[in-house]
């Protein structure tokens, strides 16, 4: 198994709820990839817990699409099964984070430009140590917080949905050929924009970084059926 981070032994939640988060966030961020086996036995012995909480945190991962389970094969990490599906994420991503920008470029406060700034900042760093797994951490929270400054609840909600189905690419969507360098430069132009209260050229910055990204979702994806 991959470096996960730990079972926190002073948590109030079960610890089939810790395990399932974990391995959501693990998912999530591209430590554990497409295709990837997860075992009761491998997940045991790395949290150094009992199998039944493991299984029970399969079986909610199974339920939300996290995790396919093979009968006589075991539990796999799901990844995306056809190019339409792809674009009919990308589809409606690029109309509603399009919105949520122009809508940031009117309602943002002082605080969110100066968390938003710092955040732009933090990938810099993150490309500069080759960090993509924090760099898909910190592009996730910049783009959420746009979505929170846009002050529409309802877009908020289902943006997130999105991101969770999409974020499992991105580990193998921004490597190599300068694609960490190329998204830190569409964050920097968007978070000009949206600071600069510009809310058209919010809208088409932002619909043009998704165009990118779905450009690049779609190469991995491509390349991952030739195998």
């Amino acid at each position: 198994m991959h470096d996960l981070p730990p079972i926190d032994p002073h948590s109030y939640k079960p610890l089939r709820e810790q395990i399932y988060d974990i391995l959501r966030e693990g998912i999530l961020t591209g430590r554990l990839v497409p295709g990837e086996q997860v075992t009761e036995v491998g997940i045991s012995e790395q949290f150094r817990v009992s199998r039944t909480p493991t299984r029970e945190a399969i079986r909610m991962l199974e339920q939300e699409g996290f995790l396919v389970i093979i009968p006589r094969k075991g539990a796999f990490v799901s990844g995306i099964k056809s190019r339409k599906e792809i674009t009919d994420i990308f589809q409606v991503r690029i109309v509603l984070e399009g919105l949520a920008a122009s809508l940031a470029a009117q309602h943002i406060t002082k605080e969110q430009i100066a968390k938003l700034k710092e955040q732009t900042e933090s990938i810099a760093q993150c490309i500069a140590a080759s960090d993509v797994t924090r760099c898909i951490e910190i592009d996730t929270a910049f783009h959420r917080l746009i979505c929170e400054a846009s002050h529409n609840e309802l877009l908020q909600r289902i943006l997130d949905n999105l991101f969770e189905q999409i974020t499992r690419f991105r580990a193998a969507s921004l490597a190599g050929g300068g694609r960490l360098q190329q998204a830190l430069e569409d964050h920097r132009r968007l978070f000009a924009a949206i600071a600069d209260g510009d809310s058209a050229l919010a809208k088409q910055l932002a619909e043009q970084h998704l165009d990118g990204a779905q450009a690049r979702v779609l190469e991995v994806f491509r390349q991952q059926q030739v195998k």
